[in-house]
């Protein structure tokens, strides 16, 4: 339900090619480009090499949903480190939706983070 609702909100925003607002430095209000920003909250974890956020649906809680966190740099270990902190902690991440993966694994969407400022434990500010 959650990803069908979010397939929705980004197809909408492809079909119409209408900028959704987002507070980054990198991405200019006044581009034509559209995207999705997210925000994630759930339970840090790995599975392997890979970062994720698990999390549920507001409604049906056994309806299990997994944000895999892409980095936008892979030598970022100030970043890395921030997140093998989190291994296991309830989290809230903000980012932005990796919109060419959508669909590429069931039931898995794609965050894009670029610095540990956009992932904290749920109760720190």
């Amino acid at each position: 339900m959650l990803l069908k609702s979010l397939l929705v909100l980004i197809a909408s925003a492809f079909l119409t090619n209408f900028p959704l607002q987002v507070n980054n430095d990198n991405v200019r209000a006044d581009s034509q480009l559209s995207y999705a920003k997210l925000e994630v909250r759930g339970t840090r974890l790995n599975q392997g090499p890979i970062y994720y956020i698990q999390t549920h649906d507001s409604f049906f809680t056994d309806v299990k949903l997994l944000v895999r966190l892409e980095r936008s740099e892979d030598k970022n270990r100030i970043l890395d480190r921030h997140l093998e902190k989190l291994l296991g902690k309830s989290v809230l991440a903000k980012g932005l939706l990796d919109c060419r993966r959508v669909g590429q694994e069931k039931g898995v969407i794609y965050m894009h983070l670029s610095n540990e400022s956009q992932i904290t434990a749920r109760g720190d500010k």
